[in-house]
């Protein structure tokens, strides 16, 4: 099931860099819940697919030139996998440069993603998916 849980998310990323973000959907729960995980800025759970794409929108406020691209899948169990998403953008007053990866725990019930916990750190996501190093 896990191999099944990495290939979903592999295709959602796909769509994702398509730009189609209905299609980077199509395998997430309906009702998923997203959660930024402290100590990320503007702690808030989102719910549902127009959640996930609010989550987008507010990630990418006072950016310009964002891009974001899934460097690593790493198979934790049957219903969860870890992401390393490498971010890069702008920001849109300074202009500065700015590049960070970010730790994604996907939870899968039934081949859905019903749960997005965004993290600062491996470390962090591991401790969120209860199985801290």
């Amino acid at each position: 099931m896990s191999s099944e849980n990495i290939e979903i998310l592999r295709r959602a990323n796909a769509a994702f860099q398509r730009g189609d973000l209905t299609a980077a959907l199509a395998d997430m729960d309906e009702d998923i819940t997203a959660s930024r995980v402290a100590p990320l800025p503007d702690i808030k759970t989102y719910e549902g697919h127009e959640g996930i794409r609010q989550m987008l929108l507010d990630w990418i406020e006072g950016f310009d030139g964002f891009a974001m691209s899934a460097e690593e899948y790493i198979d934790l169990n049957d219903s969860q996998v870890l992401v390393r998403f490498h971010q890069r953008a702008q920001g849109t007053r300074s202009g500065a440069p700015i590049e960070a990866d970010f730790w994604f725990l996907y939870t899968f019930r039934n081949r859905k993603a019903v749960r997005l916990d965004v993290c600062l750190s491996k470390d962090q996501a591991l401790e969120a998916a209860g199985l801290s190093e």
